[in-house]
């Protein structure tokens, strides 16, 4: 398993973690972190994906809660909660990431904590999500200095 994907389920692990206790998502991020003996690497990409998502985390709500069509977002669980929070972090914040591997990679995580029916609703929310980014950065791919 590569060092980004075992990041990104020890953040959701994190996510889900302090959404239910409450604590701040750096500590629960630690406590994974610790809890899973994660190597430099590992640990350093999930703190760096924690700190994006704890710095933009009412925008990256509200834009979950947008795409959230017909659909009353307290219906959202939290682990497919969290599971876009990192996806759509990852969309905005990381160009470095593919618009696929984010989307990809969420479905993934879907897979392994939800079950198939969660694949397919996130799967459409991040599709979704990466068209919307993607005409809000017009036809030059430059959305006006915004987020990615």
């Amino acid at each position: 398993m590569g060092k980004r994907r075992k990041g990104r389920e020890l953040l959701v692990q994190a996510l889900y973690a302090a959404a239910l206790s409450g604590q701040d998502l750096q500590v629960c991020v630690d406590d994974q972190l610790e809890r899973r003996d994660a190597p430099g690497d590992t640990a350093d990409f999930a703190r760096s994906l924690a700190a994006l998502i704890a710095q933009h985390r009412a925008s990256l709500d509200a834009t979950l809660d947008g795409l959230l069509q017909n659909w009353d977002p307290e219906r959202v669980g939290q682990v497919e909660r969290a599971i876009c929070r990192l996806a759509l972090a990852e969309l905005r914040y990381c160009p470095e990431v593919p618009v696929r591997v984010a989307i990809n990679e969420a479905c993934e995580l879907a897979r392994l904590y939800c079950g198939d029916e969660a694949v397919g609703f996130i799967n459409g929310l991040l599709d979704r999500a990466a068209r919307d980014l993607a005409a809000a950065r017009g036809p030059a791919g430059d959305g006006g200095g915004g987020p990615r």
